[in-house]
């Protein structure tokens, strides 16, 4: 009977184009559009290289890598003209001698600042641009001291040895990983490194793709009233249909889930095939949520209404659209309760949590085929 229905399922297209393509272009479009509104949140500030040393090129490479605060190399003319319009917060210009003056030891007033009353970041951004100019000067003393220390001593120097003792002082501004883990396999100890970071992308999959498993969840009630009484009188009764049915459905998300994944890796390199695994269990979960709703409604134009405000405000709650953290650690604390949790942290969740997030939705999906159970008992 699930190959049956499966068949039928896939000579319809426009539900075939809904399940296997809907998602994908909205998760495409959304994150691309999240992407672009953080993007534009950023404070501009301009940067002017007047010098155009090795070293103001290294200051504006490192600035122009920061995430938090949108860095725009423009010359001094085209800089002064978009902070009289209000464009930028500030201007950070680097003058003529700008390497000179950090070779000789000089750290203070090596940049000029120009910048507007309204200005609200310029204190922030000074700390950002003075760590780097302190970086420099850093580096060029424990250089010259090294290479002062090699003729005190009379000890034979390479040529390259200032750029070395350079390059090795400038390596220790590197920070460390924030997180190590040390594990022991097969009598050998190994340390694995890696950092706390959502992926932006598949807690939007996982918004659309319950968005979508609720609408197509329509067919507990479009049947109700005129094929369940049918199914009674056959052999495997009421329960076999339906669960006949949800199943030719979960398969077809699966399917779903794989082609995500797949489009996913080529797109946006996902790493762990962990990630497969959770977005598989997740979509159980949404045809087992979307199904029990459906048996809960009596009318199609109120079940659709309903599942949109529940799928919005679960996908809000479960953190699908930004950090809940944000908002209230409360919020935060039942968020870990939902199934959406599991697409959030797929690459930093410690084992221990990650088998709690899955015992989690196996319970989701048993209570969900509890309740349709019972009110299908209550159908005449």
């Amino acid at each position: 009977m699930i190959s049956e229905k499966i068949k039928q399922l896939l000579k319809r297209p426009m539900l075939v184009i809904m399940i296997f393509f809907l998602p994908l272009i909205g998760t495409i479009i959304s994150s691309s559009f999240l992407a672009k509104v953080q993007s534009d949140s950023k404070i501009p500030v301009a940067l002017v290289d007047q010098d155009h040393s090795n070293m103001s090129k290294q200051v504006m490479d490192r600035l122009q890598k920061t995430t938090e605060i949108q860095f725009l190399s423009l010359n001094e003319e085209k800089a002064r003209k978009e902070l009289a319009k209000n464009k930028i917060d500030s201007i950070f210009m680097f003058p003529n001698g700008f390497q000179q003056e950090v070779e000789e030891g000089n750290y203070q007033g090596v940049i000029d600042l120009l910048t507007l009353p309204s200005s609200v970041a310029t204190e922030a951004v000074r700390e950002v641009v003075a760590s780097e100019v302190t970086r420099l000067t850093t580096n060029v003393k424990a250089a010259n001291e090294v290479r002062f220390l090699y003729k005190v001593y009379n000890i034979h120097a390479g040529p390259d040895l200032w750029k070395e003792a350079y390059r090795y002082t400038d390596n220790q501004w590197k920070p460390k990983p924030l997180m190590t883990i040390d594990y022991e396999a097969q009598g050998t100890k190994h340390t694995k490194q890696g950092n706390v970071q959502m992926t932006g992308y598949v807690p939007l999959w996982g918004f659309f793709t319950l968005l979508l498993c609720c609408i197509t969840s329509d067919w507990m009630i479009k049947e109700r009233r005129h094929l369940f009484k049918r199914m009674k009188t056959m052999q495997k009764g009421l329960y076999g249909y339906i669960r006949s049915v949800s199943a030719a459905y979960a398969v077809l998300y699966v399917l779903q889930a794989l082609i995500s994944f797949a489009l996913f890796k080529w797109l946006y390199g996902v790493e762990s095939y962990g990630v497969l695994l959770y977005m598989c269990i997740y979509v159980i979960v949404c045809v087992a949520f979307s199904t029990w709703l459906a048996s809960e409604s009596q009318r199609v134009g109120s079940y659709y209404m309903i599942s949109v405000v529940m799928v919005t405000g679960l996908s809000i709650i479960g953190g699908s659209f930004f950090p809940v953290g944000e908002l209230s650690a409360t919020i935060e604390g039942i968020s870990q309760w939902l199934p959406q949790h599991l697409l959030l942290y797929q690459h930093a969740l410690p084992l221990t949590f990650i088998w709690k997030e899955i015992a989690v939705s196996i319970a989701c999906i048993c209570l969900c085929a509890f309740k349709i159970v019972w009110n299908v008992r209550s159908i005449k």
